[in-house]
């Protein structure tokens, strides 16, 4: 793993040491936490704003895409296959 260094003002560091010390973790975990969960969340704006768009650009396609989500729906029903069983995680 190499190392890099990156300036910021003296308060932002100051803020990051103090979150860091409260999270119980360093300056480097409490980054690495935290750009990852930003990238996470970038990851699904993408995510949302395609469908949007989709919805803007193409409604027909859009409500074709509906329906197919509701048939697999109605063909795992009663089972324990479906996408919010399988990925709890991204259910809460």
């Amino acid at each position: 793993m190499s190392l890099t260094t990156i300036k910021v003002e003296s308060a932002v560091r100051d803020r990051l040491a103090a979150v860091a010390r409260a999270r119980g973790t360093t300056m480097a975990g409490l980054l690495d936490a935290e750009s990852r969960r930003l990238e996470a969340e970038q990851h699904w704006a993408a995510i949302e704003e395609s469908y949007a768009r989709i919805q803007r650009e193409d409604p027909d396609g859009w409500r074709e895409y509906l329906d197919e989500l509701d048939s697999w729906d109605a063909a795992t029903a009663g089972t324990d296959s479906s996408a919010s069983s399988e990925w709890p995680e991204f259910n809460r």
